[in-house]
């Protein structure tokens, strides 16, 4: 397998695709190139030629217009992920012993497309500000100052796509920046497999989570779980539950405050009572009347003890003596 992307100055979208591939087909080499008789000696041609079929793939072609349903167009990277992005899972799961059927692979794949590749293809088709301000407009100058103020905020924030862009090294030659696009591919291969593990695995433990939830204000893990995603991607779902209890990894039981809202992660829907907060072992157990706590943290959104039953009281007497935000009032 020869993949062929465009020489020169390399960005996420293309750096990304190869990382795609690559991790796909594990003996593909890369060409680097813009000479046309060169690219076509490739088996696929990506970000560069001008051509769409089932061969070339480049987003900057004025016939090209693949765009997703919420209005985000397609660069190369999601480009990539959305034709090989399930075959790129499928060998992941392989290669890990992970057990996951299609539908599980596809929420991966979605999930992956939407918390990565769509932020790299916004930043690469320049189309961030006006998706922004079509999607969270600015009605007078006021708003106008804020959201200008924050586009440049996030211009330094030092995701894939800024990440990238400082590989590519300052005067380097020809073979140098080559050296450079080899190995920043690399590195984004082996984010992207991690990135995978985690997605696939997320995805699975939130089908556990959905079945475990009977629609109370405690939703009540035998095991760790990603219940924070399951209660931000499903937030409908769990608009009723105020606390989870579960197995903490180092020793005992946790409970914990479900987040506020998706926009508001760090605040709680019921804070636990204020005499417990900051208090751990003997002073815990003296305010709470327990046995064998372990801690509640002094700004309230976590605690817990050894015993299953003892932090599962903990949690009923937090909802009774915690401070619920206005909404779960």
């Amino acid at each position: 397998m020869l993949i062929a992307t465009h020489d020169g100055s390399f960005h996420a979208d293309e750096t990304i695709a190869c990382a795609i591939l690559t991790y796909i087909y594990e003996k593909a080499s890369i060409l680097r190139s813009r000479d046309p008789l060169e690219l076509e000696k490739a088996d696929l041609i990506i970000d560069v030629s001008g051509i769409n079929d089932e061969r070339h793939f480049d987003h900057h072609s004025k016939a090209f217009t693949l765009s997703r349903n919420n209005g985000i167009n397609y660069a190369t990277a999601g480009l990539m992920w959305h034709k090989f992005g399930l075959q790129f899972l499928q060998k992941i799961c392989q290669k890990n012993n992970l057990q996951a059927d299609n539908e599980v692979l596809a929420k991966a794949q979605e999930r992956i497309d939407r918390e990565m590749m769509e932020q790299i293809d916004l930043n690469d088709n320049g189309q961030l500000n006006s998706y922004l301000a079509e999607k969270f407009p600015a009605h007078n100058s006021g708003e106008r100052e804020i959201f200008d103020g924050l586009n440049e905020f996030y211009q330094n924030d030092p995701a894939i796509p800024y990440i990238v862009a400082m590989q590519n090294l300052p005067n380097a030659g020809a073979q140098e920046q080559l050296l450079s696009f080899l190995s920043t591919v690399k590195l984004l291969r082996e984010i992207l497999v991690n990135t995978a593990i985690n997605a696939v695995c997320t995805e699975l433990g939130i089908s556990k989570v959905l079945e475990l939830y009977d629609g109370g204000e405690i939703l009540i893990m035998h095991e760790k779980l990603p219940w924070t995603s399951a209660v931000l991607t499903y937030p409908e779902l769990f608009e009723r539950c105020l606390l989870a209890v579960y197995p903490d990894r180092k020793r005992g039981w946790r409970v914990q405050s479900l987040p506020l809202s998706k926009a508001e992660r760090f605040k709680n829907r019921v804070t636990a009572p204020e005499s417990w907060c900051g208090k751990d072992n003997a002073a815990l157990d003296e305010v709470t009347g327990l046995k064998d706590t372990i801690f509640v943290h002094k700004s309230g959104f976590t605690g817990g003890a050894m015993e299953f039953e003892t932090t599962l009281e903990m949690a009923r007497r937090w909802l009774k003596e915690g401070r619920r935000a206005a909404k779960f009032l």
